[in-house]
């Protein structure tokens, strides 16, 4: 599904949210492809050591909801060129995280568009902040030529 129906139509200040519940799955395929084997993500006890309630999601598995936006919610390709995250409070396995992205900038001249969200969780605290640049790549008429 794609939230935005053309390019054209996007406009500053609009705004999609979506949702999901991490599970421990979720973190053992995130760790094993990337390799991040922090105790925290696998061990209750050095978790607690460490002061958290829980095991701990990684950062950016959190941060990769953003994808789902630039990947999923728009009308055309849209390869980033820059992420930057603020991680400000611990996701833990089980957490349902909401994410509202919003369009911060748009030059048509350029193809330019940068996408901020928001993370909270299930206690409306917020877990994440982010945000993405880069360039929608107008293909859709061109694949209606192929």
């Amino acid at each position: 599904m794609r939230f935005f129906s053309s390019w054209e139509n996007m406009r500053v200040g609009d705004t999609v949210t979506f949702y999901r519940t991490f599970t421990d799955g979720d973190v053992t395929n995130f760790t094993g492809i990337t390799g991040d084997f922090n105790p925290i993500h696998f061990d209750p006890r050095t978790a607690a050591l460490c002061g958290f309630k829980g095991r701990v999601v990684p950062g950016l598995l959190t941060g990769s909801m953003i994808t789902h936006a630039g990947g999923t919610l728009l009308p055309e390709p849209y390869p980033a060129t820059k992420m930057s995250f603020r991680f400000l409070a611990p996701v833990y396995i089980g957490d349902t995280i909401c994410a509202r992205v919003t369009v911060k900038e748009k030059d048509p001249q350029k193809n330019k568009l940068t996408l901020q969200m928001t993370c909270v969780n299930q206690n409306n605290e917020v877990v994440l902040e982010g945000e993405v640049s880069g360039r929608i790549m107008p293909v859709s008429h061109r694949r209606e030529d192929l």
